[in-house]
């Protein structure tokens, strides 16, 4: 309701019920915009604590740290760690699913692969690496090709076929 006012030579309309609606408006706007900053500070909408995910095979032999949420076009990366019961004589096989990588482009694999086949539905990988007792590493920086859902899995190929994998998914940001 409109309420007349008198001020010196002015008149002026008061709807005081309007105002407390747009004053808790923009309350509620300010505090949406801080939420946002906020989440996006811790990651979700590219790097930061909620972005970074780590998974492991039931027997903790294989371990895949990735990015939950990443952009198109922007570089992320997957870590495999691997125990030395994975290494079987002087090699390890690591594969990743097909369907994950083509949607990326593999811009570096630390430490280089010796040997890379296609079989199926997956791209194995074939390390040398030193049997020292030690946890080894690769690192792939990757490059999304594409946006939205994208799942993929990743797994060590034990001796006489037998396989550890895990299986993990990334959101890719326009």
């Amino acid at each position: 309701m409109t309420w007349p006012r008198r001020v010196g030579d002015l008149e002026l309309a008061q709807d005081l019920e309007f105002h407390r609606r747009e004053l808790r408006a923009e309350r509620i706007g300010w505090a949406a915009m801080l939420l946002v900053v906020l989440l996006a500070l811790l990651g979700l909408f590219g790097s930061g604590p909620l972005s970074r995910n780590q998974i492991q095979t039931a027997d903790g032999g294989l371990q895949v740290r990735y990015n939950r949420f990443a952009r198109y076009m922007a570089p992320t990366e997957l870590r495999l760690t691997f125990g030395p019961e994975a290494v079987q004589d002087g090699q390890v096989h690591v594969w990743l699913s097909r369907q994950y990588v083509q949607h990326l482009q593999i811009q570096k694999i630390i430490p280089e692969p010796d040997s890379v086949q296609l079989g199926g539905q997956r791209l194995t990988y074939t390390f040398n690496v030193l049997q020292n007792g030690q946890p080894g590493e690769i690192v792939f920086e990757l490059e999304t090709k594409a946006t939205g859902h994208l799942r993929g899995a990743a797994g060590l190929a034990g001796p006489s076929g037998k396989t550890r994998e895990v299986a993990f998914a990334t959101f890719v940001y326009p």
